[in-house]
């Protein structure tokens, strides 16, 4: 059928809210959410370590949940998308009104997105918590020392406390696995869009996801070769957004290098979402 319509936000917006809603009622979605947010919570209860090291490795162990979780969560979710779109053959319904493809292709993405934009809001949440209740924690036994601790070391411990705990470059490492989340949702989606099997878009995803960790060991192993390059260049680096082992160890992250992370996974995104449609609009469906 040949698209006449012309481009409508509305639409998206519609699609959109129906994915969120969809995805959000799946048992899967549940699941790993409450999973996500268990492991969270269970890193405030390490107590093996000195008063700094034990804030250090709640951030860490946090950050690193919020990642691998976050995208267990937008490639499973996405990756089900339209192949339960064509199993249940609502597809054909919704292309038949005055849809176009772009339109249904965005509108599912945004819809992912969102996924996982509230998946991580709570997650982060959780986070949160975790470093209150460590932060008090150790306010609680460091004051409980002070007798046999002298004042300006005490004073001194309180303030290294409060300092970890309050770290505001955390919302900056979260910012980054968010657009990294977004990323893997369009890859993924780019997969969907030539494959009717869940597995494979999820398999291939993960793929990718390890790949792109991968890609600087790999440019430094290989990258003397030609056609290694070639195909690095096509991976995209997801290890620039990880700054958690820069928060661990206290170095400040510039609002400028966040910037420059972020605009490089939204180039790459919007690339993506570009072929992702060009491949989708010529498939027969």
């Amino acid at each position: 059928m040949t698209e006449r319509v012309g481009f409508s936000a509305g639409r998206v917006g519609t699609i959109a809210l129906n994915t969120f809603t969809e995805s959000v009622r799946q048992k899967v979605y549940y699941i790993l959410l409450i999973f996500a947010l268990v492991v969270i919570a269970s890193a405030s209860f390490f107590a093996q370590f000195s008063f700094s090291e034990q804030l250090k490795f709640v951030k860490d162990f946090c950050l690193g949940a919020l990642s691998v979780f976050g995208a267990l969560i937008a490639i499973i979710g996405t990756a089900q998308m339209l192949p339960a779109e064509l199993e249940n053959r609502t597809i054909y319904t919704i292309l038949a009104k005055p849809v176009r493809r772009g339109e249904f292709l965005l509108g599912k993405y945004l819809g992912s997105v969102c996924l996982v934009a509230v998946s991580l809001l709570f997650m982060g949440l959780m986070f949160g918590a975790a470093l209150w209740f460590k932060e008090h924690r150790l306010i609680a036994e460091a004051l409980a020392m002070a007798e046999s601790t002298p004042a300006d070391e005490l004073q001194h411990t309180l303030q290294q406390i409060r300092a970890e705990a309050l770290d505001p470059d955390i919302l900056k490492g979260v910012l980054l696995i968010f657009v990294k989340l977004a990323l893997l949702a369009v890859v993924t989606l780019l997969v969907s869009t030539f494959s009717t099997s869940m597995v494979f878009n999820v398999a291939v995803t993960v793929m990718v996801f390890l790949a792109g960790h991968l890609r600087g060991v790999a440019t430094e192993a290989w990258g003397e070769m030609l056609w290694v390059r070639a195909l690095l260049a096509i991976v995209p680096d997801l290890s620039a957004f990880n700054v958690a082992d820069d928060i661990i160890l206290g170095n400040v992250i510039p609002w400028g290098h966040v910037g420059k992370v972020a605009l490089y996974g939204l180039v790459r995104t919007v690339i993506l979402l570009a072929a992702a449609h060009l491949i989708f609009s010529r498939r027969e469906i």
